[in-house]
């Protein structure tokens, strides 16, 4: 209820209460003075009535009663807190590349000892010698193309050894295992079989004995290519050409 309702209310009930007050109290009864002595010459009585306006009206029992407390507002309905959107999932991490494995050091090949050669010409001697357009040589000119070409083997004499170390460290500068293989996981042994003069120049080299893998073959036949020339053959070994059948390791531990 506004206070402007509540004002009209009250004084509609101040008036209700007034009225009701007048017609309620009895009139007043009027006061009449007696004439003294002779009424001719007495002057007349006057007749005072009192108002029943001038009696105080008492407070009604509305007035006494406090105003009615007004009442509480309802407390509105708190809003619902709005769902949580879910969290997205986050992307599973893509799978790092695996590393390569690094490239493993380069051995130094180790040279397989071969059986020393009969008196006679050897395997790779009668192979060489079918390279060059000679005549049938007779056994006097084939004891000079034994001293003439060589085929090293280790443990022939110290000068031989040395110049073995020398040629795998020169060899093993261009060792280089190809990233393909790697990735194949290929191993393997291969032999070549080269010959060179004095001044390191290849004259023939081939594969003797595969790998069983084409790229590991073919590794083997290019580092001899990218190592030529070949060291130097010193004055202490005889020989015009020498003949060396070198393994060549790819190992991937």
């Amino acid at each position: 209820m506004t206070a402007t309702a509540r004002a009209i209310i009250f004084t509609i009930s101040i008036l209700l209460t007034g009225l009701t007050l007048f017609l309620v109290l009895p009139a007043a009864p009027a006061l009449e003075l007696k004439p003294v002595g002779n009424a001719s010459t007495t002057t007349p009585a006057l007749k005072i009535q009192l108002a029943g306006g001038n009696v105080a009206p008492q407070p009604s029992e509305e007035q006494n009663q406090p105003p009615a407390p007004e009442p509480e507002p309802e407390p509105e309905p708190e809003p619902e807190p709005e769902p949580e959107p879910e969290p997205e999932p986050e992307p599973e991490p893509e799978p790092e590349p695996e590393p390569e494995p690094e490239k493993a050091p380069e051995p130094e090949p180790t040279p397989q000892p071969e059986p020393k050669p009969e008196p006679g010409p050897t395997p790779q001697a009668t192979e060489a010698a079918a390279n060059v357009d000679t005549p049938e040589p007779d056994a006097g000119s084939d004891r000079e193309t034994r001293r003439e070409q060589v085929q090293l083997n280790a443990g022939d004499d110290a000068d031989v050894d040395n110049y073995l170390s020398e040629l795998h460290r020169h060899l093993s500068r261009h060792y280089d295992y190809p990233r393909r293989a790697r990735r194949l996981q290929q191993e393997g042994t291969p032999v070549i079989l080269f010959q060179f003069d004095r001044d390191g120049n290849l004259l023939d080299y081939r594969v003797r004995d595969s790998s069983s893998h084409q790229l590991l073959d073919q590794a083997a036949l290019e580092m001899l290519a990218a190592a030529e020339p070949l060291p130097d053959v010193p004055e202490g070994m005889t020989g015009k050409t020498f003949t060396y059948a070198l393994p060549v390791r790819f190992n991937l531990r």
